[in-house]
């Protein structure tokens, strides 16, 4: 097992590992997509992203930005759009507009801690290893000066993971484009004091 930086020639093997673990119910064109999608906005730089590969390939990644970064995923998001069917389009841009509405209030939320970074992305699929990478890239972060970690999740994901790690719920809110009455879909924010 070996922690390395994750580089841009990674996020076709990632956003595979992710559409085997994400199968969304819309199509498979749809989770194709949209994991890699997801890779793509929110990986940044080398120097803020790792990943754990051990004899069975990727295993686990976390990435991390800083206030005002910027990547090129608006471009790749783009081009994806001319080849998908009108109903896959519909549901990928639904999708994009959640990631992107989200950030900005992450990014509210940030704006009152001048050493803050974003935990942008965060995966594993063996137990340990996302913890493991995770403290690497915190203290890849603490090296840097960050003294605050921020990010926000879903109920997807296992958003419970971050209370039973100390980081703190600043924020929750239902998303009525993905809820319905039965069951509502709701959006997580934390953060942990690293520094």
């Amino acid at each position: 097992m070996e922690i390395l930086p994750f580089y841009p020639e990674d996020i076709t093997t990632l956003a595979k590992r992710l559409s085997e673990v994400w199968v969304v119910d819309e199509s498979p064109e749809f989770t194709r997509v949209f994991c890699e999608y997801l890779v793509r906005h929110n990986y940044y730089t080398p120097q803020l992203s790792l990943k754990i590969v051990d004899e069975e390939g990727l295993q686990a990644i976390a990435f991390a930005c800083m206030p005002g970064e910027e990547n090129n995923s608006d471009e790749w998001f783009q081009a994806q759009l001319e080849g998908l069917s009108p109903e896959v389009r519909k549901f990928i841009l639904r999708s994009n507009n959640y990631t992107i509405r989200t950030d900005a209030k992450l990014l509210t939320l940030m704006e009152s801690q001048p050493h803050a970074a974003k935990l942008s992305f965060f995966f594993s699929r063996k137990a340990g290893y996302g913890s493991l990478v995770l403290e690497h890239l915190v203290e890849k972060l603490r090296q840097q000066g960050v003294e605050w970690l921020y990010l926000w999740t879903d109920s997807w994901c296992n958003w419970q993971y971050y209370p039973h790690h100390d980081y703190e719920q600043i924020g929750k809110g239902i998303l009525p484009e993905f809820s319905d009455d039965n069951e509502k879909y709701y959006y997580y924010m934390f953060r942990k004091q690293i520094g």
